[in-house]
């Protein structure tokens, strides 16, 4: 039993290593960089339903008698992925199980013996690691049917309900093992799998596989072993609760990559540069907000400024240095196609914050020829191209 499990705590122990070489290669090409959506907490919950069988796996139990050590259990389990890779769930249930007497006591002592049977309930409950294998070793792909989860979890079963009558009689008679008829609550560990198949938007069928290991006392009989356990099988539904976007999965977005910006970002000054050169046919009494030819441009759901846009920050820098009669007023925008309000608000700030502060500290802007705005996704400068918002823009504002 120990081995077992041994062995199975030593797999998923190194699955997070392998996952992290996976990534750091796959992730990488010439062209696209692929990254999940910005989830929160309330995202990626499941609930799921499931019934099977139990077998013994203690003392006296013998390979023809299995049949015999067989009962039924059920279980409930609430989880939430954390990424396509890894997850977490509370798990809880009931069992109806079966021990068996010991082999050559039934022979010396048939009448008192019987069939050597005897039953009591288990209630479980289990907090569990969630290892997505298919995810680890491969690309996430929204359309994957099929998908192995690697199990690993810690709790308890409490004990009740012991056929306290047959064991009593059984201790009466010379016998190799010792009789606890109390009911008792133990602590146990377990490993295992789940073999999941997704048959609607947002629901899978599951078989799940587990070794469990607990107390010797917990089937009321105390032997030889240090331990005593059980095999779990459960078939059953899981349903995905829908996230902040409206759906059941995780989904990846695809991100343009460092060229691609700066080509995006030259196209936005172009625009800029030829509606500044348009002249109106009439005078307006409306006095016009005039930007910089310049913008700073950001990958989704980032306020890293990348070194292709550090450039243009410099360019920014060295423009305000040259014009004593301006000043600057530095404004984050974000995309009103990504995240929520909330978010986006804190993100614009972010991404506004960067740029002021590469202004200062690496180019030597006065910070007095500076001052900071944010919009969230309240405002969309750019109505043409969603992804042109993900930008910070530069007022210019006449000193005083």
């Amino acid at each position: 039993m120990k081995k077992i499990l041994s062995i199975f705590v030593c797999i998923l122990c190194i699955l997070p290593l392998s996952a992290q070489t996976y990534t750091s290669y796959e992730q990488i090409n010439p062209d696209t960089v692929t990254g999940l959506r910005h989830y929160k907490g309330g995202d990626n919950w499941f609930i799921s339903l499931q019934g099977g069988a139990n077998m013994s796996m203690s003392e006296n139990v013998r390979p023809r008698d299995w049949k015999d050590a067989i009962g039924w259990s059920g279980a409930l389990s609430i989880g939430k992925w954390f990424s396509p890779q890894v997850g977490a769930r509370i798990q809880g249930g009931l069992m109806s199980q079966h021990g068996l007497a010991n082999e050559e006591a039934m022979k010396a002592y048939p009448q008192l013996y019987g069939d050597g049977v005897y039953g009591f309930k288990n209630v479980f409950g289990y907090l569990d690691a969630m290892l997505n294998l298919n995810n680890i070793f491969s690309q996430y792909k929204e359309s994957r049917k099929f998908d192995v989860i690697g199990l690993f979890g810690i709790g308890a079963n409490h004990i009740f309900d012991l056929d306290k009558g047959t064991l009593n009689r059984w201790a009466s008679a010379p016998a190799p093992f010792k009789v606890h008829t109390k009911n008792g609550t133990y602590l146990a560990v377990r490993a295992g799998f789940l073999f999941n198949w997704q048959i609607a938007k947002a629901w899978d069928l599951g078989l799940e596989l587990t070794m469990n290991a607990t107390n010797d006392k917990y089937n009321g009989i105390v032997y030889d072993d240090k331990y005593d356990g059980y095999v779990n099988a459960l078939l059953g539904f899981t349903y995905h609760f829908k996230d902040h976007f409206g759906d059941h999965r995780f989904k990846y977005r695809t991100l343009n990559d460092y060229d691609e910006w700066e080509a995006l970002n030259n196209r936005i000054n172009a625009a800029r540069a030829e509606l500044d050169g348009i002249k109106p046919a009439k005078s307006t009494v409306a006095v016009q907000e005039r930007f910089l030819d310049m913008t700073i441009s950001f990958i989704i759901d980032k306020s890293d400024i990348t070194d292709i846009q550090r450039r243009n920050v410099e360019a920014v820098a060295n423009y305000l240095k040259s014009r004593d009669d301006i000043n600057l007023v530095v404004t984050g925008y974000a995309d009103v196609q990504t995240a929520y309000p909330e978010y986006n608000l804190k993100l614009s700030q972010r991404r506004a914050q960067a740029v002021y502060d590469m202004l200062v500290n690496e180019f030597g802007v006065d910070p007095s020829r500076l001052s900071m705005d944010y919009k969230g996704d309240t405002i969309q400068p750019y109505l043409l191209k969603n992804e042109w918002n993900r930008v910070v823009v530069f007022q210019i504002v006449p000193r005083n």
